[in-house]
């Protein structure tokens, strides 16, 4: 690397073990640059030197030889970008080169002298200042240890470790990681790709470049790729981790569906953690197919429909550090898979809900923290859309167009299987016409029941019904071998919601007031195991349907419930960004081989001990 002496101002050049101690340069640039061409020529950098750029080098030199350092590195003059491999080879290496610098001074241009470092008008300049705004600052704030933010004027208004909670509210960068009390690889992908989300670059490929160091990648610069550069970052990054968070962006927020094209993709990236668990990622890898993964999957009632468990959770900070684990909507089949943007291009299964215990048995307490998913894994290929679509156009159109329900429901139920369907198969629904089996969803019905105290006005509405599965290896005749499943939504209004939400620790209420009335609702929702041994024909299963929805109404709730061999969950609710197929979605987990499922866990904890 090319170093400026402090003190002759000559540049000398330095490589492997005798690079020097060194000061180094974060600034924007501006007009009138200096260039290494103009430096080196003595009468340019004499006759130039009160020109910005000039003299920000001068003043950067000034600072280190007051700091005891015999060297600089400004990127202006240190880099003779005429020569594409020199640039290459500098680009490659900058955050290395920030990182080992005994110190780094943050020139703020913008930001002006003050007689008092904690001046408000000067803190109000500093989380204005296009430093933060900038691609190549963010490695130039990250990669050095000790680091001086300093004015127009070169006065020094602190250091990076005494403004880092400030810097953080500015940058959304964690403050331990900006004191180096955390290293990077324990930031999430996604979590990174944050830290530019809102950072801006000159030409379209830095975005993608400057982000090299973050990540610790190389890879060559291929100026005038445009976008293309993002999505080869993306790939690189993908040979040298296992996180799956790398496809943890929206695609609605994407011109591209396998990976994003920006950083600001990824909107919820700065809340999800790498969740490794007990076992080992499956390696993955980018083919001419597309992208050739090994997971989990969460079957639905569609057979062109699946959810990828990921290894990585989003956290919510302000919700008792509650985990809801990514999943990824898949459409396709012969495990030959596109992303999905209906319902939703991403899924935060909730897999710690407080509430949720309602067990008639041996899980207990912590089966409101139960993973229900299979440990089973499954290898697929994440393709692209004209991949998949030129192969099964025809059959996706079909299952896409049942997503169109009109008119718009408020509510439904999205029905998943996390271990498989375990030798059971879909037999009926009451109602049957609320049960979109080619979508996987159920969407009861509504009807509504007054309130118990006749001198109020408010209603309570119960949309409700049941799901009968079948296992395959019996005779239709004998019942001992169904199983049914019962789900409830309920929007209460005024005291009815205060009184019924208090009776009961197993509801979480949602609440909104409706504009045309300007009365508050609250939604609630409930799944249980129904009765088995009464689905006989349809008469028993309303009996069985009128039951529960009593059962409802003296608020009874619950999130989980676990009868025999069967357990349901229904712990995770979204909206869906088009109200397709209805507005609100509770994401429903149906197990049928509960049994297997305790003795894997336990399995697993003897292992852990």
């Amino acid at each position: 690397m090319r170093l400026i002496n402090v003190h002759t101002l000559e540049i000398q050049y330095f490589s492997g073990t005798s690079i020097p101690q060194y000061a180094i340069l974060s600034h924007t640039w501006g007009a009138n640059e200096a260039t290494f061409q103009k430096w080196t020529n003595k009468w340019t950098r004499l006759t130039h030197k009160h020109r910005s750029g000039f003299h920000k080098v001068l003043a950067t030199c000034r600072q280190a030889r007051r700091d005891g350092l015999d060297y600089a590195w400004v990127d202006t003059v240190c880099i003779d970008k005429s020569s594409s491999a020199e640039l290459s080879e500098a680009i490659n290496s900058m955050y290395t080169w920030y990182e080992k610098a005994t110190t780094c001074y943050v020139y703020l241009s913008d930001v002006p002298v003050s007689s008092s470092k904690a001046n408000t008008d000067t803190l109000d300049s500093l989380r204005k200042s296009r430093w933060f705004t900038r691609g190549w600052t963010l490695q130039e704030l990250i990669a050095p240890e000790n680091v001086q933010f300093c004015t127009k004027d070169w006065e020094v208004l602190g250091t990076k470790k005494a403004l880092a909670v400030l810097i953080s509210t500015i940058t959304g960068i964690d403050a331990a990681c900006l004191k180096k009390e955390k290293r990077l690889r324990d930031y999430s992908i996604a979590h990174r790709m944050t830290w530019a989300a809102k950072r801006e670059t000159t030409r379209e490929e830095d975005l993608a470049y400057c982000l090299l160091g973050i990540f610790g990648i190389n890879m060559p610069l291929l100026y005038g790729e445009g976008s293309k550069a993002f999505k080869r970052l993306e790939e690189e990054i993908i040979k040298v981790s296992d996180d799956h968070s790398i496809l943890a962006f929206e695609t609605n927020l994407s011109d591209g569906t396998l990976f994003a094209h920006h950083p600001s993709a990824f909107v919820k990236g700065a809340c999800i953690y790498p969740h490794y668990g007990r076992r080992l990622t499956q390696p993955f890898s980018m083919t001419n197919a597309g992208l050739a993964m090994t997971t989990p999957l969460i079957k639905t009632l569609s057979p062109y429909w699946v959810l990828a468990v990921f290894n990585c959770v989003e956290v919510d900070t302000e919700n008792n550090m509650q985990r809801s684990q990514i999943c990824l909507p898949l459409f396709g089949k012969d495990n030959q898979f596109m992303r999905a943007r209906i319902p939703i291009s991403l899924i935060s299964r909730n897999i710690d809900d407080p509430y949720a215990v309602n067990s008639t048995e041996k899980l207990g307490a912590a089966a409101g923290a139960l993973d229900l998913t299979t440990r089973s894994e499954t290898s697929y290929c994440i393709s692209y859309f004209g991949r998949v679509y030129s192969a099964y156009g025809r059959e996706i159109d079909v299952a896409m167009k049942g997503f169109e329900v009109y008119p718009q429901p408020d509510h439904g139920f999205m029905i998943t299987f996390p271990r498989g369907m375990a030798g059971y198969r879909l037999h009926t629904a009451l109602p049957r016409c609320d049960l979109r089996d080619d979508i996987s969803y159920f969407i009861p019905t509504s009807r509504y029941v007054r309130s118990f105290d006749s001198s109020q006005e408010e209603e309570l509405q119960i949309s409700s019904g049941i799901i009968v599965f079948k296992s395959d290896s019996l005779h239709d005749h004998d019942p001992s071998k169904c199983v049914g499943v019962y789900l409830a939504f309920a929007t209460t209004t005024g005291s009815i919601a205060s009184s019924t939400t208090a009776s009961t620790t197993t509801t979480i209420t949602t609440t909104r007031t409706t504009s045309s009335t300007g009365r508050t609702q609250h939604l609630r929702w409930a799944c249980k195991v129904a009765p088995i041994r009464e689905f006989y024909d349809q008469t028993n299963a309303k009996q069985v349907l009128a039951r529960a929805n009593q059962e409802a109404l003296l608020g009874n709730w619950p999130h989980y419930y676990h009868h025999e061999n069967t357990i349901v969950s229904a712990r995770t609710r979204f909206q869906t960004p088009r109200g397709e197929p209805c507005r609100d979605t509770v994401m429903v987990e149906i197990v049928f081989d509960a049994d297997e499922l305790v003795r894997e866990r336990d399995a697993e904890e003897r292992d852990f001990e």
